[in-house]
């Protein structure tokens, strides 16, 4: 075989052996897209709000129009997605949903954070409540939620009251049987039992001849 064959051959194993190991390596894995709606307390958000996709250590973002979203997710080198977990954040809060990253998917996930029809201030609401004016005999606490804008209070029992009155007397029950009524029917039973015994006695007295 001469040198120009030779060279030739080595060429064309090259260039079939070369997308194998790039594929093996991550470099032309299919990335994997999420994409779908954004919404906060139900309503759109506006253009240009920014998605951050996190899967193990790594970021990636994309700006949503139309409040709809697209991040695409590629595999680097040498590292594997493989099945992970992707967590989503709409602007600088985390979003309800999460996705798992496939080779090559295009999965819809449809974005959501807050409660429909509850909108939170401007400016990310409040951070904190403070009750001023307790319950007697106890401690109130309170929180507020400004991703849903749920306030949380929670008022402790109050003191015990005092004892009421007592009650009325009720009706007086039916008369006892009297003692000596049962004395004599007691009476009568030790009479029964005592002339069978002695009846007993009798039919066993041998009988003499």
């Amino acid at each position: 075989m001469t040198k120009v064959k030779l060279l030739a051959l080595l060429a064309v194993v090259a260039l079939v052996l070369f997308p194998a190991i790039a594929l093996a390596q991550g470099g032309l894995q299919p990335p994997c897209a999420f994409h779908g709606t954004v919404q906060v307390s139900g309503a759109n958000v506006a253009d240009g709000t920014v998605i951050t996709a996190t899967i193990g250590n790594d970021t990636y973002t994309a700006t949503t129009s139309d409040s709809t979203y697209r991040v695409v997710i590629a595999q680097p080198e040498l590292k594997s997605y493989a099945g992970l977990t992707v967590t989503f954040k709409i602007g600088s809060d985390t979003a309800g949903q999460t996705g798992t990253w496939q080779m090559g998917g295009n999965v819809a996930l449809n974005l959501t954070k807050g409660t429909p029809g509850v909108t939170p201030p401007a400016g990310g609401g409040i951070g904190s409540v403070v009750i001023t004016t307790l319950p007697a005999g106890g401690n109130a606490t309170a929180s507020y939620n400004s991703t849903t804008g749920v306030l949380s209070l929670g008022i402790p029992a109050g003191a015990k009251g005092a004892t009421g009155a007592t009650g009325t007397t009720g009706a007086e029950g039916p008369a006892g049987k009297s003692a000596s009524s049962l004395i004599g029917i007691i009476a009568i039973v030790i009479a029964i039992i005592a002339v069978a015994i002695a009846g007993m006695v009798m039919m066993r007295k041998p009988q003499k001849p």
